[in-house]
């Protein structure tokens, strides 16, 4: 079927300007990407299609945020772990039902077994982005209609308990689906409760300064300058969640019953035994995630994120989630390998970031030069290295001005015009 182009409002540099364009992705990346579903659905591997397909609808619905094919595909990556995930739910609540229908002489529940091709898988979805569904598909939900109405018809001849035991199992399932959201509501507000409590603990790093925290359940933080870990005093194993206001680096080397949690702003960070950083300073409002090993699930308010080995996700004030471009990137992580890296900023910006990392107060008399682009690329524990790299990248020279830190400029300025004219005689 031929995919309809569509008018977007977006800037230049949108991925996905088109349905045209998303064909094009989907259909050089379906089979790969059934194989990665398939390695993570375990004996669910028939849904496999299903997962990669709903993976590109919900990067279609998102596609504003795409800019680059690197951005979309730690994107389908990300949503085809959480899909599987939640196919694999979905699977055991089934095998449960059938379970009990067993019990009672039932027949067990029949999954589709066959794989959808790659011109069925796009069939399918086109017709989802466009508020339908295709003719084959309309014909099974047909077929599946008739199919109830017959069965509905026998009810009345025999006595079947099956349709009973359906539906008390469907009411369980309601029921304890809205216990489960209940709880987890209020696990949530509990370490909110926790961490703002006036008898929670604190470590707090001074400009300059790094350290190791180790906690109670053995997760080592290490945290950068000029940040603050809040610890709740019961810590422990049914409330392992702690705040960060700063930059750290996890090493969550447990795995227990109860999860690991990082409040960062209002973005939650949930581990189970992985290492990863987590960036967001009292002065900056977008939080960033690194995932060095495992995975981690990233949350704000009801948007729940899966971030595997070697991805990161940006989350903004707003909620929006993204994949944080290469500066900010390297700004937020590589410190944990021991290099400051700040990129694509002017001096303005780079000076409390010399104080915060190596305890630089520099002061700039001529604030002409405090909008000159600079660099810093320098190991951690060096401050020679960060103020050559400074003034290297903006032409600029480290001195004192009577007692204080200054940079000053080392391009000449321009000599006077001088006046030409006739010599009297």
């Amino acid at each position: 079927m031929t995919a309809t182009s569509q008018p977007t409002d977006q800037p230049p540099g949108q991925l996905l300007t088109d349905q045209k364009v998303l064909e094009r992705i989907f259909r050089a990346q379906y089979t790969k990407l059934v194989a990665d579903a398939k390695g993570r659905l375990g004996d669910a591997t028939s849904s496999a299609p299903r997962v990669v397909s709903k993976a590109f609808h919900v990067a279609w619905q998102e596609r504003k945020r795409f800019h680059s094919q690197e951005e979309l595909d730690a994107f389908l990556v990300a949503q085809i772990h959480h899909g599987a995930t939640r196919e694999i739910s979905r699977r055991a609540g089934l095998h449960r039902m059938d379970h009990h229908e067993g019990l009672g002489g039932g027949a067990q529940t029949k999954h589709e077994t066959h794989e959808m091709s790659v011109d069925e898988a796009w069939d399918r979805l086109s017709h989802t982005l466009e508020g339908g569904a295709p003719e084959a598909y309309r014909a099974r939900a047909s077929n599946a209609r008739h199919e109830a109405a017959e069965h509905v018809k026998g009810l009345g001849k025999e006595k079947n308990w099956k349709p009973m035991l359906i539906i008390c199992g469907v009411g369980l399932l309601v029921v304890f689906g809205g216990i489960w959201a209940i709880n987890k509501a209020g696990e949530a507000r509990k370490v909110t409760s926790a961490l703002t409590a006036k008898n929670v603990r604190s470590t707090e790093m001074g400009a300059g300064q790094h350290a190791n925290v180790t906690l109670d359940d053995g997760t080592v933080a290490r945290l950068a300058p000029e940040s603050k870990l809040i610890v709740p005093r019961a810590f422990g194993p049914n409330l392992r969640a702690v705040a960060i206001e700063g930059a750290a680096n996890f090493n969550v080397s447990r795995v227990l019953p109860k999860p690991f949690e990082v409040r960062a702003g209002n973005v939650a960070i949930i581990a189970r035994g992985t290492v990863f950083t987590v960036r967001r300073y009292r002065d900056e409002e977008n939080v960033v995630v690194n995932v060095r090993e495992g995975s981690v699930d990233v949350r704000f308010a009801e948007t729940l994120r899966n971030v595997p080995t070697g991805m990161s996700l940006l989350v903004t004030k707003d909620g929006v989630m993204r994949v944080p471009g290469a500066e900010e990137l390297q700004e937020a992580t590589t410190w944990v390998d021991g290099h400051v890296t700040i990129t694509g900023h002017n001096l303005r910006y780079v000076l409390p970031q010399l104080k915060r990392w190596y305890g630089l107060d520099i002061k700039v008399p001529d604030t002409k030069l405090l909008d000159r682009n600079v660099f810093v690329s320098a190991p951690v524990d060096s401050k020679n290295g960060a103020i050559a790299s400074v003034e290297k990248s903006g032409g600029l020279k480290f001195t004192y001005v009577g007692e204080n830190m200054a940079f000053q400029d080392t391009t000449p300025a321009p000599k006077p015009a001088t006046k030409t004219g006739t010599k009297r005689r």
